[in-house]
């Protein structure tokens, strides 16, 4: 290695690969240390490769399952073991009633229901599929229908769902009581079983499940499409009816290694792509904030006078000030972008810095071969690029690491107050969202269960990872001390 620095970098990159050798072995020998590299190491593997890692968008999918469905590793407990999972049914339509004069037939993967005759026909379609688990709380079908060649005929459309016990719920028909005689443009209709029309629909009251009625029990259910044609002339009626049902969803209520939010968002991906909002915000107020507590520290104690003077008084007067508050005022004023966070959060975070490498400059600047350097026709400029820097990157290396959390946790205590930026996934949003949309209190659906509790796998991931990767980068910060600082160096 020492060969190859002074090969690429000169004599100057064979010093500072000893001094990095150096630094790791001593580094190698602090086990805290290592224990936070490793954490770190683990954080920014997961940030880096967060898209290959989770199926979802964390901010536009919803509806992945029901809200607030719990991690799906608690169903190997008894009182959730029989708890839905999110099933997608496709549907393989069987005629089981036809009349001659009606026939079916597939264009472009669509059901198409052909009608030519005089009189009253109709067809019954059917499709089978198995419910195997206890009653859910939310279905939707989704499906898309139109008439064309309409002539002398009329018809009507309806879609039932039968349960293993023979009861049959009437979903949706048009015309909702009586025949229809025109054509119809391209439809697309969303049946959510939540709605109040549906609960009127089935007679049930306001507050009424309908999901909770018809997917009541485990077994085999009938999906059931039924058209119905009149043609009073005495010559034959015409009528052609597209018909495909593009979605047909059963919300499960556990899901996933950490279940759903309340919007039926994935939990897992927020938490897995909030490491990286928090790092991308963390490594770089740190780094801008270790750069101005440097370019401040250094001017101030080498230059002296009035510049000394100048800047001083302003670190003194800014750490005066009460920050937390100062922070919500301007972003409330200029907007909850995150590089703005990030520009605010380091614009108050290099003040401590300055003093601390100011006091080192000032030490340096008495110092035998900065005396030579000046005595040599040095410049001011040069002394301080050249030697003062250099000289003080040890302290500003500690400095920079423990710099990170504080970020961390600065963007997470105002993303909690709800003024953080909305596009993006951070854990302090999460525990924002959790807060004002009711994480914190018991469970709708699992007190109907005889369950009490809040929504903790809400509220308990974004915590965990926000403690864990300030303990890494604490862990790595201490580290970084004893190796730099002679007096807190262990000895073996």
């Amino acid at each position: 290695m020492t060969k190859l620095a002074k090969r690429i970098f000169g004599t100057r990159g064979v010093v500072w690969s000893r001094r990095i050798k150096g630094f790791w072995e001593e580094y190698s020998h602090n086990k805290i240390g290592l224990a936070g590299l490793g954490i770190l190491s683990a954080y920014i593997f997961v940030a880096i490769f967060a898209p290959l890692l989770t199926p979802y968008d964390p901010i536009t999918t919803k509806d992945i399952a029901d809200g607030y469905a719990v991690p799906e590793w608690m169903t190997f407990f008894s009182q959730y073991k029989h708890l839905p999972r999110t099933m997608e049914m496709s549907t393989n339509w069987i005629v089981t009633e036809a009349s001659d004069a009606v026939s079916v037939k597939n264009e472009d993967n669509k059901l198409v229901v052909l009608y030519n005759g005089t009189g009253s026909h109709s067809i019954n379609l059917t499709s089978i599929f198995l419910y195997p688990y206890r009653p859910t709380d939310k279905f939707l079908i989704d499906f898309e229908w139109w008439a064309e060649d309409v002539s002398d005929a009329q018809y009507r459309i309806e879609l039932f769902i039968m349960n293993p016990a023979g009861s049959k719920f009437s979903m949706w028909s048009y015309p909702p009581m009586l025949f229809s005689p025109s054509n119809t443009n391209w439809t697309s209709f969303t049946l959510y079983s939540t709605t109040s029309e549906l609960l009127t629909r089935l007679g049930l009251p306001w507050t009424g499940n309908v999901a909770n009625e018809v997917f009541n029990e485990v077994g085999e259910y009938k999906l059931q499409l039924q058209m119905q044609f009149i043609s009073d002339s005495t010559t034959s009626g015409t009528a052609k009816i597209h018909y495909e049902i593009t979605r047909f969803k059963i919300f499960g209520l556990a899901h996933g290694l950490l279940g759903t939010d309340s919007a039926g968002r994935d939990i897992f991906c927020q938490v897995i792509f909030g490491s990286q909002i928090s790092l991308a915000i963390g490594l770089t107020s740190a780094l801008l904030s270790t750069f101005l507590g440097i370019f401040v520290g250094v001017v101030a104690g080498y230059v002296g006078g009035f510049a000394d003077e100048g800047l001083m008084r302003t670190v003194d007067i800014l750490l005066c000030l009460p920050v937390l508050p100062i922070l919500l005022a301007l972003i409330s004023l200029f907007g909850t972008s995150v590089w703005y966070l990030v520009m605010l959060i380091a614009l108050f975070g290099w003040l401590g810095l300055s003093r601390l490498i100011r006091s080192v400059v000032l030490s340096l600047k008495e110092m035998p071969f900065i005396e030579c350097a000046r005595a040599a026709g040095a410049s001011k400029f040069y002394i301080m690029v050249r030697h003062m820097v250099p000289n003080v990157l040890p302290v500003a290396l500690a400095a920079l690491v423990l710099a990170v959390p504080a970020a961390i946790l600065t963007e997470a205590a105002i993303s909690f107050i709800g003024l953080g930026d909305p596009s993006t996934p951070s854990w302090g949003r999460m525990l924002n969202y959790a807060f004002t949309l009711g994480g914190f209190r018991d469970v709708g659906w699992l007190v109907n269960r005889g369950v009490k509790s809040m929504a903790w796998w809400w509220i308990v991931p974004p915590g965990l990872a926000i403690t864990i990767i300030t303990l890494g980068f604490v862990f790595v910060g201490h580290a970084v001390d004893e190796v730099i600082n002679p007096r807190l160096r262990r000895r073996r």
